[in-house]
């Protein structure tokens, strides 16, 4: 199972996904989006349409992928993203981002534990600035800190529990998807294309097939250099803060120039 897989990452982690050996159910907000995407895959790939907001439709969608067969994996990656300055968003965009990309995965994991009789592995995926502070993207800083937060502690439930279910997150830098390229005018995004060239889907994929199947690591940073300067960072906010400022006004003269 993995969410929002009608293309970016989530479209790379269920190909990847089909090429070792499993029968993928693919989900979207676009049923047609799902639907082409698991055309495209093949062997046996189902696309369906699931809203994650709603979160019966993550025990429907469970259901349904326990009818092809046991369900042993399960990725929560529908995600959405607001830029700006943290008071100027809307009732109606606090309530999406929380619904989406917190609710959204809380619900999904319960589905999947709920579903999982014979035991398996959930993948998260949350984002580097789970780790510190991102002016500019508060709201989807915070939404993916709570994954990484909830992530973290479900493991731990689980191992208490005795459940042979794994649990990870991985937390990638910025990514070259739709998602952040649609971001390139916005003021408040500046943070994301301050940095390096973005990552590819392909390789961010591949990291988390690989974090699945890992019996101790609980969550990931892709790439691991750029998760040590973020928690230097919030090592020390004040001083953090002065670095991201400046990180800032590169990001505003690339977004200026693109």
């Amino acid at each position: 199972m993995v969410t929002g897989a009608g293309r970016g990452i989530g479209f790379a982690l269920a190909s990847q996904l089909s090429d070792n050996g499993y029968r993928v159910v693919l989900t979207d907000v676009d049923g047609e989006s799902a639907e082409r995407a698991a055309a495209e895959i093949g062997n046996g790939a189902v696309g369906l349409e699931q809203d994650v907001r709603d979160m019966a439709s993550h025990r429907s969608v469970a259901a349904e992928a326990a009818r092809l067969g046991p369900l042993t994996r399960w990725v929560n990656n529908a995600g959405i993203l607001f830029s700006g300055d943290a008071w100027t968003h809307g009732d109606d965009q606090v309530a999406a981002i929380l619904d989406v990309n917190v609710r959204g995965v809380m619900a999904g994991c319960s589905a999947a534990v709920n579903a999982m009789e014979g035991g398996g592995a959930i993948l998260n995926i949350a984002s580097i600035s789970a780790l510190g502070p991102v002016p500019g993207l508060a709201l989807y800083a915070a939404t993916k800190a709570a994954v990484l937060s909830y992530t973290t502690s479900l493991e731990g439930d689980l191992r208490h529990a005795g459940r042979p279910i794994r649990v990870r997150a991985l937390c990638p830098d910025v990514v070259g998807t739709a998602m952040v390229s649609s971001q390139q005018k916005e003021p408040g995004a500046a943070l994301l294309f301050s940095g390096p060239k973005p990552l590819q889907e392909d390789d961010v994929a591949r990291a988390g097939i690989d974090l699945l199947e890992q019996k101790h690591q609980i969550f990931r940073v892709v790439p691991r250099w750029r998760g040590a300067l973020v928690r230097t960072i919030d090592l020390a906010p004040s001083l953090g803060l002065g670095s991201l400022a400046l990180m800032r006004k590169v990001g505003d003269h690339r977004q200026a120039h693109a």
